[in-house]
């Protein structure tokens, strides 16, 4: 840069803050220094994370009932939740599952409400329920939040359970050993238990039950403390030992004694053994035992470096590994995160490049320049202040990066082109600079505003998707925002020191001036001879230029509308693991679906041996999860180490697996994305008899599956389960039994007694007696069960009460105190969800409740999460309009040509429609976002358009102003549009997974802009034209 002579700072104009700044260089290059340091600073300090952290709206309370089931946790534990919650205010919805053993209430509170008041008022008002069961677990009321999961680490080998969780231990101590390291969890790993087995034949011996022994164990294996002394030498403390935490220590509690001395211990009638829970089967991969090790993000810890102390200490692990067990990092979310920054990195080094390529074709190298820099100032500028708006550089915000790279160029690009056609007519290159940015500052200023308000409805989403894409809006906004700031207080300053670099003779800058002048040359004939004789004709001819706008608006409208295209909530993205859920049927036991999930593991290894699957596939994860659903998942090697998709590795596994004896439902997934795996249709049914409901959802299962779209339909109504009613006769009350009596010996026999649980190290351990597993396995041990009297007398179970076979759900699902059954089904191809949404709600649930009247539903999961997002954009979308029409009525002082300016968003929209026709997308939820923030973007063009035009018509004519503008505005609407579409070409056309997601955004915006550019150059001076044909008829009419 060189400084301008005292001529021509005398020369150029005074006044305002625009001049000042382009006459001090200094402050200009001080102001941009501290945004580049600072921002660099700032990212390098400043937290990141895999996706942004985010407070749910969810209260959660559960309850742990031992033993129950559903049906009984359904009337002891969901139903007074409920009923005691339901005067809490801002509740918007409350859902609940009852399970063997467990109960579940989840409550969604109102956006917006105040989460902590609605928290408190919920805890007190379960705490204050007085009605639950006495053998429930303590109530945990908590505030649902996202767990920072950073990776995981899985252990596998042909060893023992019990080894491979006391590897999983040492390596968690380890990790968290580590300085970068807080939070680390064992995952699918069984629980420890101790198991006393006492014979039934044992206890009658000594007169005892499985409920007085738990008794004696619980007061015989804790400490207690006995208080203290105070003696002269000082207090000393009292306390009985008697902890006890393995089986061996106790094996010597006494059980029974006697005056004569003799004594009963624990290892006399009991088999005492430590273990786990009797779970059938543990997870495996490739066919060996394994478990999991998730890592964890706490406060400001950055992912990769957790990433990195987790592969330092798996070094050092790995020499204490027994021989054949190995180790695999899964899941890693820190590698997702360092390919996002990386991706980011090069797409915008990419971008720099092709708007420098742009602009340096149409203004001089030097200009084009500075004001490519514009763009990178405000770029890393931007992150400086993130902190100040509680962003984190995380997955979507990088994403936000992403998107603002070809529309935060605009600007600059205006005032740069606007000084350029200066410099033409000015040899005083200050004057050229102050007075050209002056000349656009309005329009420029408006267009970053509009800019702006457009991308608010992006921060108002509701619910899960809101929050989890809510630092993109801020992202663009604050880099919109320091852009308008550079392009008219740093920008003018660097322009105006800026020598023109044909000045000097020869060299490579006289030779790259010769090129762009040449290329000007060209571009300038081109206007002239062809886009300005196309621009008269279609003046001359308004109407049919307008008429044939709207026709191609109906047409690619209708198109988008009608069966050919759909909306779906998410892009669909391939996972890094696809999975196989098997739902057994109801009342399998452990043993049968460990049996089915060995068939269905060993069948899935065949496939990987007959299609060579491990050049695509790492390997197989095998789980079981409870009783009656089995997981299996191929764990995918990355996109671009394999020849194979998703899709395509799903067929084969189909036919491999085939027909399964005895199982209910295999279904596939093979998503990944925000909140994960979601069925694209849910539909939740109910109906207050509840044998009503359950034919209906038979019925409402088997018209869906008629549907060729349709794939893995699937309910949860899951009745069919054994379940044994016993009732106390009057033999056995006269006997002195109570119902309570007989539930406890009961449950003591089949499902054990608690003794107590105790802290083992880390890990919680339960203590249960029982009787051993042949005399509990089979159910005519009910008929030998013997029941103890309060006064010691034994009498046979059959004898004091009477017995009824029933059938049981295995889970029971409310929602707002209602019992549902849920429907759910995925779509393919993904566009045709629309359509069978739309046969569902008009033909096939009104037909289904002719059959059974009274039937009630609601669509749930991806579709109404769609709904509440469609909804609230479209409405935010309605107020962004008249903001921006507000604006647009400021800017032209007058009403009627804002109207004209705001017909290019339509246009922009058809443009955004056909970007994602041709390279084959469908429309997205993300795709919408990227609509609403084009409404911003692409009327820039239009609003430099007519500016110019009004300020150049005077006195003059109407169609000399507006035929002089396009000719005018030709240039820098080019321009602009080139560098927009330029900037996003890169992630357009991105082929890596982590792009998927704001892809179709990308094309909203960058098709958007390119095609509604080719219909404002014609279209906009007709709309002109016919509103000064409208305004003199009016006028006429009126003299």
């Amino acid at each position: 840069m060189s400084e301008p002579s005292e001529s021509e700072e005398k020369e150029a104009p005074q006044g305002g803050a625009i001049a000042w700044m382009a006459r001090n260089s200094i402050a200009a290059n001080l102001l941009m220094m501290i945004l580049l340091v600072g921002g660099i600073w700032t990212a390098m300090v400043m937290q990141k994370e895999v996706f942004p952290q985010f407070q749910l709206d969810i209260v959660e309370v559960y309850i742990g009932y031992p033993g129950a089931a559903p049906e009984e946790v359904e009337q002891g534990i969901l139903r007074p939740i409920e009923e005691a919650v339901r005067g809490v205010e801002g509740i918007r919805e409350i859902t609940s599952e009852a399970r063997e053993g467990r109960g579940e209430v989840l409550i969604e509170l109102v956006a917006g409400e105040n989460r902590m008041k609605a928290f408190q008022d919920i805890d007190q008002a379960v705490n204050r329920i007085r009605t639950f069961p006495d053998q429930i677990d303590q109530p945990e009321v908590r505030l649902q939040s996202r767990q920072r999961e950073v990776m995981q680490v899985g252990l596998y080998g042909p060893v023992d359970v019990w080894t491979l969780r006391k590897l999983a231990e040492q390596l968690r101590d380890q990790l968290q050993a580590h300085p970068d390291i807080t939070q680390v969890e064992l995952r699918r790993v069984p629980e420890y238990v101790t198991h006393i087995e006492i014979p039934r034949e044992r206890l009658r011996e000594y007169g005892l039950t499985l409920s007085d022994v738990a008794d004696t164990i619980r007061v015989s294996s804790s400490d207690v403390a006995a208080g203290s002394v105070a003696t002269s030498a000082g207090e000393i403390l009292l306390r009985v030992k008697a902890r006890k935490q393995w089986a061996e220590e106790f094996a010597d509690i006494e059980v029974v004694s006697n005056r004569g001395g003799s004594v009963v211990r624990l290892e006399d009638i009991a088999t005492i053994r430590d273990g786990f829970d009797e779970v059938g089967f543990h997870s495996q991969f490739s066919q060996s035992p394994s478990v999991e090790i998730d890592i964890f993000r706490v406060g400001s810890q950055s992912p990769i470096d957790i990433a990195n102390a987790v592969e330092e200490s798996m070094k050092a692990f790995e020499s204490v590994l027994p021989p054949g067990v190995q180790w695999r990092i899964d899941r890693n979310n820190a590698e997702e995160f360092r390919r996002r920054l990386y991706l980011v990195m090069e797409n915008a080094v990419l971008a720099v490049v092709i708007v420098l390529v742009i602009l340096a074709l149409f203004l001089e190298v030097r200009l084009a320049f500075w004001v490519m820099m514009g763009m990178v100032v405000s770029f890393i500028g931007g992150i400086l202040f993130l902190p100040a708006v509680d962003v984190s550089i995380n997955m979507i915000s990088l994403f936000g990066f992403l998107v603002v790279l070809g529309i935060v160029v605009d600007d600059a690009v205006v005032v740069g082109e606007n000084v350029y056609e200066k410099r033409q007519e000015e040899s005083n290159y200050l004057t050229a600079a102050i007075m050209g940015t002056r000349e656009v500052s309005g329009p420029v200023i408006f267009s970053i505003l509009t800019n702006i308000v457009a991308f608010v409805p992006l921060m108002f989403i509701p619910g899960e998707t809101g929050k989890f894409w809510g630092p993109l809006p801020v992202v663009v906004i604050v880099v919109l925002t320091l852009s308008l700031f550079e392009s008219l207080f740093i920008l003018p300053a660097h322009l105006a020191h800026a020598r023109a670099a044909g000045r000097k003779k020869g060299g490579l800058g006289a030779w790259l001036h010769g090129c762009q002048q040449s290329f000007l040359r060209g571009f300038q004939r081109f206007v002239e001879m062809i886009y300005g004789p196309i621009l008269n004709i279609c003046l001359r001819f308004r109407y049919v230029t307008a008429s044939v706008a709207i026709g191609l608006f109906l047409v690619v409208g209708g198109y988008a509308t009608s069966a050919h295209m759909g909306m779906i909530l998410m892009p669909a993205v391939s996972a890094d693991e696809i999975e196989a859920g098997i739902r057994m049927p109801v009342g399998t036991t452990q043993d049968q679906a460990a049996e089915i999930a060995e068939i269905v593991t060993k069948a899935s290894t065949r496939m990987f041996e007959e299609h060579n699957l491990h050049e695509v596939a790492e390997g197989i994860k095998t789980n079981v999860r409870g009783q009656s659903f089995i997981d299996v998942e191929i764990v995918m090697k990355p996109p671009d180490e394999r020849d194979m998709t998703a899709d395509e590795v799903i067929e084969l596994w189909r036919d491999a697996i085939g027909d399964l004896p005895g199982v209910s439902q295999v279904t596939f997934e093979a998503e990944s994305g925000p909140g994960g795996h979601r069925q694209d249709v849910s539909v939740d049914l109910s109906h207050s008899d509840v044998e009503v409901l359950g034919k209906a959802s038979e019925a409402f299962v088997a018209r869906a599956e008629k549907f060729s779209n349709a794939r893995d339909v699937s309910d949860n109504y899951n009745k069919g389960k054994s379940q044994f009613d016993f009732k106390l006769r009057p033999e056995g009350r006269a006997l002195g039994l109570t119902d309570e009596e007989l539930g406890d010996q009961l449950r003591g026999a089949f499902f054990g007694s608690l003794a107590l649980r105790l802290l083992r190290g880390t890990n919680e351990i339960e203590v249960r007696v029982k009787l051993p597993e042949h005399q509990r396995e089979d159910v005519h041990h009910l008929e030998d069960l013997v029941i103890r009297t309060p006064r010691g007398a034994e009498v046979p179970l059959l004898d004091v009460a009477d017995v009824e076979r029933n059938q049981a759900f295995t889970s029971i699902n409310r929602r707002d105190g209602r019992r549902v059954i849920n429907v759910s089904m995925d779509i393919e191809p993904k566009r045709a969800i629309t359509q069978v949404i739309t046969a569902l709600k008009n033909e096939e649930l009104p037909n289904l409740r002719e059959d059974y009247p009274g039937l009630t539903w609601t669509f749930e999961g991806s579709d109404a999460e769609m709904r509440r997002a469609t909804a609230s954009l479209w409405g935010s979308f309605g107020l962004a309009l008249g903001v921006i029409y507000a604006l647009l009525a400021i800017a032209f002082r007058g009403y009627l040509q804002p109207l004209i300016v705001l017909v290019a968003i339509p246009f922009g929209i058809v443009g955004a429609i056909v970007g994602h026709i041709l390279l084959g997308y469908d429309i997205s939820l993300v795709s919408l976002m990227g609509v609403i923030a084009l409404s911003g973007v692409v009327i820039n063009d239009s609003l430099i358009m007519i500016d110019y035009a009004n300020r150049y018509r005077g006195d003059g004519s109407a169609f000399d102003a507006i035929s002089q503008a396009g000719l005018r505005r030709f240039r820098p609407i080019m321009l602009t549009t080139a560098t927009t579409f330029g900037g996003l070409v890169p992630l357009i056309f991105e082929t890596s997974l982590q792009a998927q997601y704001i892809i179709p955004m990308a094309i909203s915006l960058g098709f958007g802009i390119l095609f509604a550019t080719g219909i404002i150059l014609v279209l906009v001076p007709c709309l002109y034209l016919i509103l000064e044909d409208i305004t003199n008829c009016f006028a006429t009419k009126k003299a």
